[in-house]
């Protein structure tokens, strides 16, 4: 296969578009790019991006084409149009990128933050976009109220978010100046009533609980060594030799993550530790309930 046939054979599984990067892995050097250019077999539809001369210029080509030439995914509307949320795509072209990015591209909407992980972005028809759980939470900058719940109920009827991961990843963004959050926040409430207003994670709101149920607050981030290793229990009362987790503040998504942290709930066992751990839904829905486990263990120690 010659180095045209493989920049095509890329072409094909992009919507016909072929980027500079692609066309260099296929072995065309930047002259052979030009020459296609000035001879008319291709388009640069954008910079550093091609197409076979003659293409119809879609949404979705379009989109796809602003995404190879920024090197950032879609989000906001372009994403939930990807997923299938809302019915057609925004004028522009919705990207989101890192704030470093200084790229001002014609026609495109880019959105900056930082706070963009790799387990935010998949691929929907070749085009790298953001989840339908963050697009969801993105989209409060975006959408009024009615809106985005509608948004959120498609997903949820089409089993592309649940509620309980979407809580999750929206109390790990959520921080007090965020655009978009308060909306987010108030379609949340609808969603479940249950859940508590909160701009702290899930340990100040834990720690809150027991403030307001009369037990003592406990040691948070305290560091302890056992077995050799040192690591970071969320909440504790050490003379109690009791550590509190909750999940759903800290990222376990990695299977890696995972491990490790039954490995450490173990040694703190072994070392004569007793563990609490709650769910942020229990946290949310059952503060008594997690308040009268916290004093049976304190009250169980001595």
């Amino acid at each position: 296969m010659d180095a045209d046939a493989r920049a095509a054979a890329w072409a094909a599984q992009h919507h016909s578009l072929i980027s500079r990067e692609a066309a260099r892995r296929a072995g065309l050097s930047d002259k052979q790019i030009r020459t296609r250019v000035r001879s008319g077999r291709w388009t640069q539809l954008r910079p550093g991006v091609y197409a076979p001369s003659g293409i119809v210029e879609t949404p979705t080509v379009e989109l796809a084409a602003a995404t190879l030439a920024l090197g950032v995914p879609a989000s906001h509307r372009s994403a939930a149009w990807l997923h299938g949320l809302l019915d057609g795509p925004p004028p522009r072209p919705e990207l989101t990128g890192p704030s470093r990015i200084g790229h001002r591209a014609a026609g495109i909407r880019l959105h900056r933050t930082d706070d963009l992980a790799p387990r935010d972005v998949v691929s929907v028809d070749s085009i790298r976009c953001t989840t339908a759980i963050r697009t969801c939470i993105d989209l409060g900058a975006r959408l009024g109220e009615d809106e985005l719940e509608a948004v959120i109920e498609r997903a949820r009827h089409r089993r592309l978010v649940h509620l309980d991961p979407l809580v999750v990843r929206f109390l790990q963004l959520a921080r007090p100046g965020r655009n978009g959050i308060a909306t987010v926040r108030a379609v949340l409430r609808r969603l479940d009533p249950a859940l508590e207003p909160a701009e702290s994670d899930l340990e100040t709101l834990l720690i809150q609980i027991l403030r307001r149920h009369g037990l003592e607050p406990p040691v948070r981030q305290r560091v302890v060594s056992i077995g050799g290793r040192s690591f970071r229990i969320d909440l504790c009362y050490p003379d109690h030799r009791l550590a509190i987790e909750s999940d759903g503040f800290t990222d376990h998504g990695l299977r890696s993550a995972f491990e490790d942290d039954r490995a450490r709930q173990n040694l703190l066992v072994l070392a004569g530790w007793r563990v609490l751990r709650f769910t942020w839904r229990q946290i949310c829905a059952r503060p008594d309930w997690v308040a009268d486990q916290v004093r049976l263990a304190l009250a169980l120690s001595g």
